[in-house]
């Protein structure tokens, strides 16, 4: 088999996997166009898993969370999206191997539909765990392993344990106008293939 032949094996092969295992999910998962979810995923959610378009998930990550994740989202290998409050350690007489899960079809959980938000244009780093409550502004990037305790304003590069502000993405906000337009008017789409078989053509900024 030629080596041009091997390779879009590959690329089907990618593709199926992503049906595959977003079918797997289909009680609790919405998603949108260009896809990919890679090897060792995992995902489960009291409630709803909502991915947007152009989002790519990579190996080894942990959804174990209501969530939403919005369009051209990059969440690397080994990131964990958790329930804060999934075991209710508060109830008294409970020892905390058999306190109430969120879970619990008998035991209704004020958090069931409690979630983590990721908006559109960000990068979660690899190894990085995301509470559910926070919400992680647009066009932010969280540095490798982070943990996203609070909510991370837009266009913030943020990092650490818990993670914090370490500075902005862009300095001003016609920069931010500039990147969304382009973004909102260009044109991209996934190839399995690699990164540069795939179509990236922001539109012309002004």
């Amino acid at each position: 088999m030629s080596l041009i032949l091997r390779v879009r094996f590959r690329a089907l092969a990618r593709r199926m996997l992503t049906t595959v295992r977003a079918f797997r999910c289909r009680k609790i998962l919405t998603h949108g166009r260009d896809l990919h979810l890679g090897a060792g995923l995992r995902i489960w959610a009291p409630d709803r898993v909502i991915l947007g378009n152009h989002v790519y998930i990579g190996k080894g990550v942990h959804i174990e969370a209501n969530c939403q994740i919005g369009n051209y989202c990059l969440i690397a290998n080994r990131v964990s999206i958790i329930g804060r409050h999934d075991h209710d350690f508060s109830a008294v007489g409970f020892p905390i191997r058999y306190a109430p899960w969120i879970g619990s079809k008998l035991v209704r959980s004020r958090y069931l539909t409690e979630k983590a938000v990721i908006e559109d244009d960000v990068w979660v780093g690899f190894g990085s765990i995301i509470l559910t409550g926070v919400t992680i502004g647009r066009g932010s990037v969280v540095a490798a392993g982070s943990v996203i305790s609070r909510d991370i304003p837009p266009y913030s590069i943020a990092g650490g344990v818990p993670a914090r502000v370490i500075r902005k993405r862009f300095s001003d906000e016609a920069t931010i106008e500039r990147h969304e337009s382009s973004i909102r008017n260009g044109r991209f789409h996934l190839s399995e293939l690699g990164y540069d078989y795939c179509v990236i053509e922001p539109a012309d900024l002004p």
